[in-house]
Formats: structure tokens, sequence, C-alpha cells
């Protein structure tokens, strides 16, 4: 998955937890549309963790496991050469002398492809050669071996490549998908949300933050929750009160963890590895009332609040 696609399945994930929120949980019951919007967006979310943990597939456990069959081939089969050209020095036959090279290192070092017809010639060769072979103990019990070996290997040659092929097509029906969302969520979820700057201004803003996508802190991966966590999270966002516009350069400040720094271009501002308990912070910018607030941080946890700031005019 690209970072794109990540974060905005994030951001999928932070709406759809909005339900979390008794209040917020009981105006989306309250309000058929707004209800039929969540569940619809749950779908969406549904299907896309779906395809999050297809696209999270690779290759790469089939890798390490066929490494083990790679090797244990390439040891049989360069010591079957070996063998094998010593024959072939006795009755003077030069594709049985040149086996020499088949060693262990150009075996087990070479791809999948080309070991698997390297030991396929060897086996070829032992076919033409059985009967005077089978002294040197490349009997029929051993060449049973080699050529289950010789069947691994063309096991692994495949499943490889069957996953790559699957991935780009589940990474295309992804691509398909996520259009869908954004068109659900610009068609759709943001315009009926402005009713709520009316009718709800809290929700709103709070759909707004999960609304928005954060660069500054997404992983490229999704991490499962560590229990072991000790600390909590602080995300602000704050917003213009008559243009509704993110504020930069807002000065925020917690005394008691002696925090301080402006929120960025996005009216946004970050914190974590903070310590849990209950705090109060302040915002502060030239030309607009400052806010007092308090806030909690619990372990493990996120606290995402916005504010709209007033002008000192108004």
């Amino acid at each position: 998955m690209t970072d794109e696609s990540i974060y905005f399945m994030e951001s999928e994930k932070r709406i759809a937890d909005l339900k979390n929120t008794p209040a917020y949980l009981a105006e989306i019951n309250a309000t058929p549309a707004c209800l039929d919007l969540f569940t619809r967006l749950g779908q969406f979310l549904t299907t896309a963790l779906e395809y999050q943990l297809k696209l999270n597939k690779s290759p790469k456990a089939f890798t390490v496991a066929g490494a083990e069959v790679k090797e244990v081939a390439a040891t049989d089969f360069s010591i079957t050469a070996s063998v094998m050209s010593a024959y072939g020095e006795k009755i003077d036959n030069s594709d049985l002398k040149g086996l020499t090279a088949y060693t262990y290192t150009r075996l087990y070092r070479g791809k999948v492809l080309d070991q698997l017809n390297d030991c396929k010639y060897i086996l070829g060769l032992i076919a033409t050669h059985a009967a005077g072979l089978a002294d040197y103990k490349i009997d029929a019990k051993y060449i049973t071996g080699l050529q289950g070996l010789v069947a691994q290997l063309e096991q692994i040659s495949k499943l490889p490549q069957d996953i790559i092929k699957q991935h780009a097509i589940d990474h295309t029906m992804y691509e398909d998908h996520e259009k869908l969302t954004k068109k659900f969520f610009d068609k759709e979820m943001d315009p009926f949300m402005e009713i709520y700057r009316k009718a709800y201004m809290e929700f709103y803003l709070a759909y707004v933050a999960a609304r928005k996508v954060r660069h500054h802190h997404m992983k490229r991966k999704a991490i499962l929750p560590d229990v072991e966590t000790t600390t909590g999270i602080l995300e602000l966002l704050v917003l213009d009160k008559v243009s509704m516009e993110p504020l930069a350069g807002v000065n925020f400040m917690v005394m008691a963890l002696n925090l301080s720094e402006s929120t960025d271009g996005d009216g946004e501002t970050y914190n974590d590895n903070i310590a849990p308990g209950s705090y109060t912070g302040i915002l502060h910018n030239d030309g607009y009332k400052s806010i007092s607030f308090d806030f909690v941080i619990k372990a493990g946890e996120t606290s995402s609040l916005q504010f709209l700031m007033e002008g000192e005019s108004n």
C-alpha cells in the first residue's frame, strides 16, 4: 500500500471511531441520514481493512521456506554431480565429467528456476546412465529422493509468482475501492456534515479533525496496540471561528509539562510520550482571545481536541 492509502485508511478509522463517544453516537442514531452515512462508512472501512490484510502479505514467507529447500537440493545434487563425474571419468563421458561445474555454490546461489533446470539436467543424465550409476549408490531409492527435491523446487518457484500476481490484482481492486470511498466522502458525507456547523459544532469539529490526513505521525503499516504503553498522545486542531480555516502559529503551552510550541500550517499540534494525568493548556494568538482548557491523557490513547479561536474584536 502507498503512504497516501495508509493515511487515508487511518482517517477512515478515526471517523468511524467517533461512534465511541456516547454523545456523538446518540446524535448518529437519532438522525437517519447520519446513521446511514456512518453505517456505509463502516462497510467501506471493513472492505478496506480486508484488502490491507491481503496487501500486507508478501512472497517473503515462501522465500524463507524455499531457501531451506534450495539448500538441501544444492547439497544433495552437488554431491550427486560429484559422484557422477567420477563415473564419467571411468567411462570417459564428457557430459558426466562436466558435472564438476555443478557445485553447491552454483546450485544454491542461483535463482530457483536456474537451480531447478540444473537439477532436472542432472536427473536426465542419471536416467541415461542409471545402470552404471547404481553401482555408485545412485540407485532407485536415491533417485526418488532427488525427484522429491525437484518437485519441491517446482512448487516454490511457482508460489511467489502466484502471490505477486494476486497481489497486483488485489492492489488494483483496492484502488478502485478507495476511489469509491473518496467519492462517498466528497459527494455525500462531507456535504452532509456541514449541517452540524449549525446543529452541533463540537461534533462537526471532531469530524473535521478525524477527516484530515495527518502525515506527520502516521506509520507505514498498522501497528497492534501495545499493552505495555505507559504514555499517551495529544492532538489539537485550531480553526478561525468565522472562516473555519486552520490557524497556523497559535502558541500552545502546558506549564505542568514544560511544553511550548505552535500550530503548524494545518492548525495542528501533535505531542506523544505524555505521562497520563490531568492538565491545563493555554492557546494564545495575537488578535484572538486566548483559550484555557483542561484535558486528560490516558496511557495508550490519543486525546484529540478541537478549538475555534475568536477574534478580539468580536
